[in-house]
């Protein structure tokens, strides 16, 4: 009986890692096909007052270290080791840009720009500010309810 129990215990374990890990991968096929599979001929011209391509790049890269920082706080029960959420929150979107730009450059018929990389990690680490400010406000929140 408990070999059935914990069958069931380690199911419901990788639903839950599953449930934390399918937005992020959602995002990451995302900014792979709009970087790597469309053709710039494709992208429709946007006014040239604004910097649309660097304004895309930091949104595409604050979204997805949002979405990886939320889901790996919830995965870790609203309590992860800040090294590791850092790291995945922030530094793996950052290699992540960087490999988009090689891939770009490399393989695919699109240039890649130390500008795009540079929007990529603002984008990443303004989502990183907002999530440490929120935990930081979170937590002297909790002490003041403790007293």
């Amino acid at each position: 009986m408990t070999n059935f129990v914990l069958f069931f215990k380690e199911i419901f374990k990788m639903r839950n890692i599953f449930r934390h890990l399918l937005m992020p991968i959602v995002m990451i096929v995302l900014i792979f096909v709009g970087t790597c599979l469309l053709k710039p001929a494709g992208i429709p011209e946007m006014p040239k007052t604004i910097p649309w391509d660097k304004t895309v790049h930091f949104g595409m890269f604050f979204v997805l270290s949002a979405v990886v920082l939320y889901h790996y706080y919830r995965l870790h029960n609203e309590n992860p080791l800040k090294r590791k959420w850092i790291f995945w929150g922030f530094v793996m979107p950052v290699l992540y840009g960087g490999l988009i730009e090689i891939l770009q450059q490399n393989y695919f018929s699109r240039a890649a720009e130390w500008s795009d990389f540079a929007a990529d990690v603002l984008g990443s680490f303004t989502a990183l500010s907002i999530a440490l400010f929120l935990r930081k406000k979170q937590r002297k929140s909790e002490k003041k309810l403790s007293l």
